[in-house]
């Protein structure tokens, strides 16, 4: 009964999603949604609204997100979340049980999105936190880049545009220690989606002075 009243209420949530944000999505590898196993997404936080936006258009894998544990105690929204599908995360202490939350739910075959910066941002991203590293490298799951752009403006204004990367593995090298590895990881992935932004940017007109060049656009499709 919670499977069919959780793919009802995501069913709702992504229609919603779609006709007010229209948002426009690429792939640079239109195959990395056909995979059975399951993926971590990671993508920049903009906005309260990105956890419903991403894990929509990602509904293919159905992935659980994280949420900022005083955002899912809120009496108003702490239902919605637990139904929908999400982990909440103590940003203020040492945190551990949403890693062993979400490694459970990787190994039973739920896909995870997570936002690394750990806060919303504007323009420069903030520094991204290394857990979604540890957390496939553990698990073995693949990760998956993930940048938007555009403001959610309801109906009308611009799109909001979305490109969604290639999965790639983790495998720590045995000369080096995990904690140092997962933090070149993370430092590697934030380069990589300022430069997925810069070139979503470019699509649309618009600069974001504030991030890298843009990555090449050849090889990327739409899904309209």
């Amino acid at each position: 009964m919670r499977a069919v009243i959780q793919g009802l209420l995501r069913g709702i949530i992504r229609l919603g999603i779609y006709i007010a944000y229209r948002p426009k999505v690429e792939y640079v590898n239109p195959d990395v949604m056909a995979t059975d196993q399951p993926l971590i997404f990671i993508c920049n936080h903009m906005s309260h609204n990105d956890g419903a936006l991403i894990a929509s258009v990602l509904h293919k894998k159905k992935p659980y997100f994280l949420i900022a544990k005083d955002w899912y105690e809120k009496k108003q929204f702490g239902g919605f979340l637990r139904v929908y599908g999400s982990v909440p995360v103590d940003r203020e202490g040492m945190d551990t049980e949403w890693f062993d939350a979400c490694r459970k739910l990787v190994e039973a075959g739920t896909s995870i999105l997570i936002f690394p910066e750990g806060k919303t941002s504007k323009g420069d991203m903030n520094p991204f936190q290394p857990g979604f590293a540890v957390l496939a490298e553990k698990t073995g799951a693949k990760v998956v880049e993930c940048a938007h752009v555009g403001a959610y403006k309801i109906l009308f204004g611009e799109r909001k545009r979305i490109q969604i990367g290639d999965a790639y593995s983790l495998a720590c090298p045995k000369e080096i220690r995990k904690s140092i590895y997962a933090k070149q990881v993370a430092a590697e992935a934030k380069e990589h989606i300022a430069s997925m932004k810069q070139a979503l940017y470019a699509q649309s007109g618009k600069r974001d002075r504030t991030d890298t060049e843009p990555l090449s656009e050849a090889a990327v499709t739409t899904d309209r």
